[in-house]
């Protein structure tokens, strides 16, 4: 089955229909013998010169909050219910690109995004720590990029400190 861009399903603001489409995906990947899917993308769209903006819920960080965890319910199901296991007919949900990936120097895929802490808190954190901590996603995909000049995969600081420290998590990058 075909669904919108994400993008095009953000628009709707409509929690509960991304959260079937995530079920239905789930259903028809599970049958394929999927066990993970790469989703949901929660980069917060912010500079149209990127382009991988149409993969983005939107720009608002509270809109794509709602719905990664919408996204994740529906595929992995219910956070209390994922901390026992993932029931049948259910996958597991990888969030990408953590964290910042959306915001690129000059608006190429792949470049330093140059943001601070605050920026990182207010805005691009928001997604990651709702499904995380709302949501119990399973995994987490690092960006492919640098954050103020440290590689993601190398950063410490938020890869331990903010996500397993701070947040939580327990599932893995």
């Amino acid at each position: 089955t075909m669904f919108p861009a994400q993008c095009g399903q953000g628009a709707t603001w409509n929690k509960e229909l991304i959260s079937e489409i995530a079920r239905v995906t789930a259903e028809e990947a599970k049958a394929l013998g999927y066990t993970n899917i790469y989703s949901p993308i929660l980069d917060i769209a912010q500079d149209p010169r990127w382009g991988r903006v149409v993969e983005c819920y939107g720009e608002d960080p509270c809109l794509v909050k709602e719905m990664g965890v919408a996204f994740v319910t529906g595929m992995q199901g219910e956070a209390e219910q994922t901390r026992k296991g993932i029931e049948p007919g259910k996958l597991a949900c990888t969030a990408k690109h953590f964290v910042a990936y959306s915001v690129p120097e000059a608006g190429i895929n792949l470049a330093p995004s140059l943001v601070g802490e605050r920026n990182l808190r207010e805005l691009h954190f928001v997604p990651f720590k709702a499904v995380v901590q709302e949501a119990n996603v399973y995994s987490l995909m690092p960006g492919y990029h640098e954050v103020d000049g440290i590689p993601v995969h190398a950063s410490r600081w938020l890869l331990t400190d903010v996500l397993r420290k701070e947040w939580g998590f327990n599932g893995y990058v």
